[in-house]
């Protein structure tokens, strides 16, 4: 498995796509799995619309880079909540060759893949890319901690998908108060390092293991901070 880490949709810029497009090529078909909304005066009429084809906004948002890999909308299928049943999520799932989980509300993310009965679809799977920024790379681990920030209002620990074990990960990394101590928290609370992605970083992982990143830094191991 192949899985890339980022706090961001940057996958057009030049310096994740000079590292990516071995990766991502233009026969790739990818599944997008859009269920990382917040509930807040969520809509589903607005959710629908803003996934819709070809002019919606968290549509273009996820299609758009990919462009510059070849890519066009008949390389790319949504599964969207509440539409899809848990049987047309499973077969986009399989038939797809990179799974790409949006960025948003990863704890919530979680518990609609396990609504769907796609944890344990994900879980078999060992010849996908799995991809996707910020909430989308958080659920990739097989826990993750969520530091207070303005949509959240505590500090959080989450079940994930479990493609990563050895580490975690901070994503939107800007040296913040409530960043560093959420991240001192979980580190305290379980001694594996914990990783800092900044808005410009990526991480590529072959079989769990790091083979480049950029603008990432090791913050903590151990309960300790690394100088």
């Amino acid at each position: 498995m192949i899985n890339i880490l980022s706090s961001r949709t940057i996958y057009e810029k030049d310096h994740v796509y000079e590292k990516l497009n071995k990766y991502i090529t233009k026969d790739k078909k990818v599944c997008v799995i859009a269920f990382s909304f917040f509930e807040n005066n969520f809509s589903q009429a607005t959710y629908l619309k803003d996934y819709e084809a070809p002019l919606g906004k968290w549509y273009l948002h996820i299609v758009e880079p990919f462009r510059r890999y070849g890519l066009d909308e008949s390389n790319f299928e949504f599964i969207l909540y509440g539409k899809d049943t848990k049987e047309e999520a499973k077969e986009k799932v399989l038939s797809s060759d990179i799974i790409f989980l949006p960025g948003g509300a990863p704890d919530l993310f979680y518990e609609r893949l396990e609504s769907y009965d796609l944890v344990k679809v994900l879980a078999g799977l060992d010849n996908k890319i799995v991809m996707g920024p910020s909430a989308g790379t958080m659920v990739q681990f097989n826990w993750f901690h969520i530091s207070k920030d303005r949509d959240y209002k505590r500090f959080i620990l989450s079940d994930g998908l479990g493609f990563i074990e050895d580490f975690g990960v901070e994503v939107h990394y800007r040296r913040r108060k409530q960043q560093k101590k959420g991240i001192r928290r979980v580190s305290h609370f379980n001694p594996r390092p914990v990783y800092v992605i900044d808005d410009e970083g990526f991480m590529i992982l072959e079989n769990k293991e790091i083979i480049y990143s950029y603008h990432v830094k090791k913050y903590y191991q151990d309960g300790k901070k690394i100088r």
